[in-house]
């Protein structure tokens, strides 16, 4: 498994076809969050298939917010997310970042566990799920 950067002519139709299956929100919704994003980091398999990417906004010049992780449901519950997360960390750390925030749904436990295994702390309990986030 590796990362790559996305090309939106390439990867968009189906990062947004996998988020609104995932989340439920609209085409313009992720299309918009798409292009919002200061990058999106594609995960690709050993096939070199697209499985899943991660996309994230600078809130400081060296702080960034994680607006969505999202694997292919038949990648999910694999350890997918606990194999790619350390990559994205050095990734981050090569450009300068310091410091990470998200958010996790209270309804996604999984994902949860998976970034406190990798650092990251509850910062504050919002409407419907936690704002977390870690020094790198």
């Amino acid at each position: 498994m590796y990362l790559r950067k996305r090309i939106p002519y390439k990867d968009d139709s189906y990062l947004i076809s996998l988020t609104m299956d995932n989340f439920r929100v609209k085409r313009t919704v992720v299309q918009n969050i798409l292009k919002q994003s200061y990058e999106v980091l594609v995960i690709c398999n050993n096939e070199d298939e697209v499985i899943g990417y991660l996309c994230y906004k600078l809130i400081l010049k060296d702080v960034i917010f994680i607006n969505y992780v999202v694997l292919d449901r038949p990648y999910q519950g694999q350890g997918v997310g606990g194999s790619f997360l350390p990559n994205a960390i050095s990734y981050a750390r090569k450009k300068g970042i310091r410091g990470v925030t998200g958010f996790v749904d209270n309804h996604n436990s999984e994902a949860y566990q998976i970034f406190r295994h990798w650092g990251f702390r509850p910062l504050v309990n919002i409407a419907g799920g936690t704002l977390i986030g870690v020094i790198i």
